[in-house]
């Protein structure tokens, strides 16, 4: 009897520590009332969002049932404690606890060029009480790339377009993107161009190249795909009004010295890259208005022989990811052949001491590189190329004092020295910004690709 007795004990012990037993109806709390999801494209999983579904009570709670009010049929999908439901019935939360719910979607095509709204709820009873959560996602038919392009070919507006390997536009081939055409990359994916490219976006209607990971949090992450690579035999290259983000490299030229591509880009902005947004060897670059920023390397890498101009474009370098080593702006004249570089009303600068190198002598350096009417950040003492004819109205130590680098926002402050610092002559040939605004505002054009405007301030986030 006491053997028994003393069996009952433990056991009535062993029920009171169960953080499980004995739960009852109550109330739930939701760490958030609506998940939403990015754009999805269809046919393609989304990712994974999650919520808590809290425990109110002061005892072990029971949820008599979850389940999604679309049922089997709905895009979204369920998993709770590890399995992939779309019901689930008898889940007991522990008192001052609380589970995960993960959720996905995946969108059937529409047809449509416009987005189209998904929605569906994740509902909750515990005896008498209930609760929701609502379900929301934007779903985008899409066009996907996988052949080679051989011929003429025109991108248009509407549906973008992913890639998700390796696209070649082939030597007789030109490919042109008209405005407001959008192009995704999947990871891994390239473009390498031996034909043309003639990306022509407009102010209102720019141009796209970024990764196929669309949630907001994806947006400024380097290194989602290869970049785009221009072969010696490419010809009549041209970006306008056109962003791209999210490469390895970007924008590539590979050039010989017996065949110079080359590549025109007005109002072009190229950020969030692991390596560099342009990497050139033995090409022919024209950019006005445009901008290159954070990059894992030099944001602009100039290698050998070709021709090169800058005007009041920006260029500017901070990496949170890992040490940098290398300027924003590096020249290596490999093989004693200089680039023709010429830098005019346009900003070198970033985190480190020095963000423009040379690496050559000084007499190397002035056979092809000028500068004028810019602020180009250099420690003119230990810059073994510089010498002061190089730099002609050239500020070299203030920080250009943009509005919010962390942003990304690299339009000049109140206080900034770029303000009314440029030369007029290349302002007459481009009288507007990189977004379309009029230069000069005030005393005359700021240095860069941005034109300070009367009242400008910083962006609400």
């Amino acid at each position: 009897m006491r053997h028994t007795l003393f069996l009952l004990l433990i056991a009535a012990a062993c029920m009171g520590c169960d953080p499980l037993a004995n739960p009852v109806s109550g109330r739930l709390g939701f760490s958030s009332d609506t998940i939403s999801f990015d754009t999805v494209f269809t046919g393609a999983g989304s990712a994974t969002l999650e919520f808590r579904v809290i425990n109110l009570e002061k005892d072990p709670l029971l949820i008599n049932r979850i389940w999604l009010g679309g049922g089997t049929a709905s895009p979204f999908r369920l998993n709770i404690d590890g399995k992939p439901v779309a019901v689930a019935e008898n889940v007991t939360v522990a008192r001052s606890d609380s589970i995960f719910i993960f959720v996905t979607v995946t969108v059937d095509p529409t047809g449509g060029d416009l987005p189209l709204a998904v929605t569906d709820s994740v509902n909750f009873i515990s005896g008498d009480f209930g609760g929701r959560v609502i379900l929301e996602a934007w779903g985008q038919d899409i066009r996907l790339v996988n052949e080679d392009i051989y011929s003429p070919a025109i991108w248009t507006e509407g549906k973008p377009y992913v890639i998700t390997g390796s696209l070649l536009v082939d030597t007789l081939a030109t490919l042109t993107l008209e405005p407001g055409t959008r192009v995704y990359m999947h990871r891994g994916a390239e473009i390498t161009v031996a034909g043309s490219l003639y990306a022509a976006g407009t102010p209102e209607k720019r141009i796209i190249f970024a990764t196929d990971r669309l949630e907001k949090e994806y947006r400024d992450v380097p290194g989602r795909w290869k970049g785009m690579r221009f072969l010696s035999c490419s010809r009549g290259n041209i970006l306008n009004n056109t962003d791209i983000r999210n490469a390895e490299v970007a924008v590539g030229i590979n050039g010989e010295s017996s065949s110079v591509p080359d590549l025109r880009m007005n109002s072009v902005s190229i950020m969030h890259n692991t390596v560099a947004s342009v990497a050139a060897r033995h090409a022919d670059l024209f950019a006005v208005n445009s901008l290159f920023a954070h990059s894992g390397f030099s944001t602009i890498s100039i290698n050998e022989g070709g021709n090169y101009d800058f005007i009041h474009c920006t260029v500017s370098n901070r990496w949170e990811y890992s040490f940098r080593s290398e300027p924003a702006l590096l020249i290596n004249p490999e093989g004693g052949t200089m680039p023709a570089v010429s830098v005019v009303n346009s900003v070198i600068s970033g985190s480190l001491t020095s963000e423009m190198a040379i690496k050559g002598s000084a007499s190397l350096a002035a056979s092809g590189f000028r500068a004028d009417s810019s602020l180009i950040k250099v420690d003119t003492m230990s810059s073994t190329w510089y010498s002061s004819p190089l730099f002609r109205h050239v500020i070299t130590s203030p920080s250009p004092r943009f509005i919010d680098e962390s942003l990304w926002d690299f339009r000049p402050d109140t206080l900034s020295p770029l303000l009314d610092r440029a030369g007029n002559t290349e302002m007459a040939a481009w009288p507007l910004d990189i977004r379309n605004k009029p230069r000069p505002v005030f005393n005359g054009p700021d240095i860069g690709a941005f034109e300070r405007q009367p009242g400008e301030k910083r962006k609400e986030q």
